[in-house]
């Protein structure tokens, strides 16, 4: 999947290892910065201070590293150079628009940092499609009017889907709904146990992003086959999962299924996170599959359970 993911972006930004190799079309700068825009336009270039919303795919040599398709974010701040030929040397060099790859020589670079960084990479691939270019005190600005908006529109699908359903539980203390279907029979879960669940998490509309289960996911196309399906297990009150379950669980019994309504100020907020899009109430079909036998200690009641001990 990772080589497919490669040569398709190949085909479209006509990076290739043949390219990470002799750097055929690329342009040099007196600073030794290779460069080669796919799309250049007649926009502003970006200045000092200046925010750069992206998309951006990241090789080493000819190994995608990281990349966002389809998901331009906040990707730089552009600074001052720290040496010749740098990131930020090359930010100064694109404006809204412009879609360009910029090739650093690791070699060069690590004369300017600390020795055995990224040892064996000969060379580091920027590509980068750049949806706009803000200063800073219009990003802020932007940041705090996107908050607003995006908080309002949820919150209304919310109450629309609450009322849509019939719900009439009330959300706990951090907007949650907790819906038991089935009430379990161990004993409460507390702080810092680790339990196991089963979970199907999807969106208002009903469409499943994520689930352990094997044949729910090969029954609505989410099936990955790099993945095991497994129930989940987590230490309750980490902060390894989203808050809104982290908190929900607690309280809850081996056995015990139920239905959560996680608010995006719960989940995974104002930025997008794989699939899920920025401000997604999250809704999760859970069922606990085990607690965690054996001593823990309980961080909000701060005290030692043994499961071997008569407490009464």
């Amino acid at each position: 999947m990772k080589k497919a993911v490669i040569t398709v972006l190949a085909m479209i930004f006509g990076i290739s290892v043949c390219m990470a190799q002799n750097l055929d079309g690329f342009t040099q700068t007196k600073t030794g910065l290779h460069y080669k825009f796919h799309i250049k336009t007649d926009n502003p270039r970006a200045q000092l201070g200046d925010i750069i919303i992206a998309e951006i795919w990241a090789y080493l040599d000819d190994e995608l590293e990281y990349a966002n398709i389809g998901g331009p974010e906040p990707m730089f701040q552009v600074m001052e150079s720290q040496h010749p030929g740098d990131l930020m040397e090359a930010l100064q060099m694109i404006g809204k628009g412009d879609s360009v790859t910029f090739v650093f020589n690791m070699d060069t670079l690590r004369k300017y940092n600390p020795p055995g960084s990224l040892d064996g990479i000969k060379s580091v691939f920027y590509t980068i499609k750049v949806e706009d270019v803000y200063t800073e005190d219009e990003f802020w600005k932007k940041m705090e009017e996107d908050q607003i908006r995006g908080e309002a529109e949820e919150a209304t699908k919310l109450k629309a889907f609450i009322s849509e359903q019939g719900i009439t539980v009330e959300p706990n203390d951090d907007g949650v709904f907790v819906i038991i279907t089935t009430e379990g029979d161990g004993r409460p879960i507390s702080r810092g146990e680790t339990i196991t669940i089963n979970y199907v998490g999807r969106f208002l509309d009903g469409t499943i992003f994520d689930t352990s289960l094997e044949d729910i996911a090969k029954e609505h196309d989410i099936y990955k086959s790099d993945r095991s399906y497994e129930p989940l297990s987590f230490q309750v009150g980490a902060g390894r999962i989203i808050p809104g379950m982290d908190y929900a669980v607690l309280g809850m019994k081996t056995g015990t299924k139920a239905t959560l309504i996680i608010p995006s100020n719960m989940a995974y907020g104002s930025r997008a996170q794989g699939t899920i899009p920025a401000f997604s109430t999250l809704i999760f079909d859970i069922e606990i599959v085990d607690v965690t036998s054996g001593t823990y200690y309980d961080l909000e009641e701060e005290w030692y359970y043994d499961e071997d001990e008569d407490y009464e």
